[in-house]
């Protein structure tokens, strides 16, 4: 006989009750404190962990340590200069190879297609020049002192020589003609700077000065230092040739005088029989336009000054626009 209460109606016996407090008590471990281990050699639950919350404690050189700050580092340089084109890198290490004949053939080309926009500056420029040269020496040759000689009824008169009045008057036009032939240079090579930089251009591109302020001090700086190299044949010719993209680097990238000059020196040093040559060159294209009647100076200054222009992004790897067909 079974000791089990029959069914009631229905056939199923009710759920098993809680007891009071509405929670079954938890299972007791044996005496000793631990489990025995399954049968057979199955699972067997882990030993108890030390780390906080149950989780094992990270071992040591698992994870590479953080980066300080979260982030990795800007890039040196910043961003890139105005247009949207990287800044040109004056003083590049080693010497960067430069086609003369390459070079020659995009100032042509660049200005064939831009002819008007350039000759029309120039030739105002080139005006504007020439009255202040005249001015500076007609004043100074007003100034200078006169003799007066008599012989019986004829007298005549002759300039005895310049004086120190006209002396003044040399040195205070000199220095003007430094400042707007540096505002003019500011203004004439932006817009050559433009062209390289394959944008449309026009007579009116070559009339917006440029840190026309920083342009004036680095020309005064490098006419005075030519002015006392003058002495010394050899010095003047090296002071030329290692300030020759001194302007260039102050008009395309806003750097002081000094910094400029530095920046210059640089591509010269390690650029030094490619700049000789580009130097070389700009002073033949200058010579042949002068010797045709001077007339020739409204084609040979815009050709020269896109020669240089080219030879200066070239050797700094910078933006050169392709030729236009």
């Amino acid at each position: 006989m079974s000791d089990q209460p029959p069914p009631p109606p229905g056939g199923n016996y009710p759920p098993p009750q809680p007891p009071p407090g509405g929670n079954y008590p938890p299972p007791q471990p044996p005496p000793g404190g631990n489990y025995p281990p399954p049968p057979g050699g199955g699972y067997a639950p882990p030993p108890p962990q030390s780390g906080p919350g149950g989780y094992p404690p990270p071992q040591q050189g698992a994870y590479p340590p953080p980066q300080q700050g979260g982030y990795p580092p800007p890039q040196q340089g910043g961003y890139p200069a105005a247009g949207g084109y990287p800044p040109a890198g004056p003083g590049l290490p080693g010497s960067q190879d430069l086609n003369v004949g390459e070079a020659f053939s995009w100032a042509w080309n660049k200005f064939t297609k831009n002819a008007a926009a350039l000759i029309v500056p120039a030739l105002v420029y080139g005006v504007i020049i020439g009255i202040l040269a005249g001015a500076t020496y007609g004043l100074a040759f007003a100034l200078a002192p006169t003799s007066y000689e008599s012989y019986g009824d004829y007298s005549y008169s002759y300039e005895a020589g310049f004086g120190f009045m006209s002396f003044l008057a040399l040195g205070i036009g000199y220095i003007i003609l430094i400042v707007v032939a540096a505002a003019i240079q500011s203004a004439y090579l932006g817009g050559l700077l433009d062209i390289a930089n394959g944008q449309p251009v026009t007579a009116g591109s070559f009339f917006k000065p440029r840190n026309t302020v920083p342009v004036i001090i680095a020309t005064l700086i490098i006419g005075i230092a030519s002015a006392i190299g003058s002495f010394c044949f050899i010095l003047g010719l090296v002071i030329g040739i290692f300030t020759l993209f001194t302007t260039i680097i102050i008009v395309e990238r806003n750097v002081p005088p000094i910094e400029a000059i530095k920046q210059s020196i640089d591509i010269a040093k390690n650029n030094f029989v490619q700049v000789l040559l580009v130097w070389l060159v700009a002073g033949v294209i200058g010579v042949v336009g002068a010797l045709a009647c001077g007339i020739g100076l409204i084609v040979a200054i815009p050709v020269a000054a896109l020669f240089l222009v080219y030879a200066y992004r070239h050797l700094t790897r910078g933006q050169i626009a392709p030729l236009t067909p």
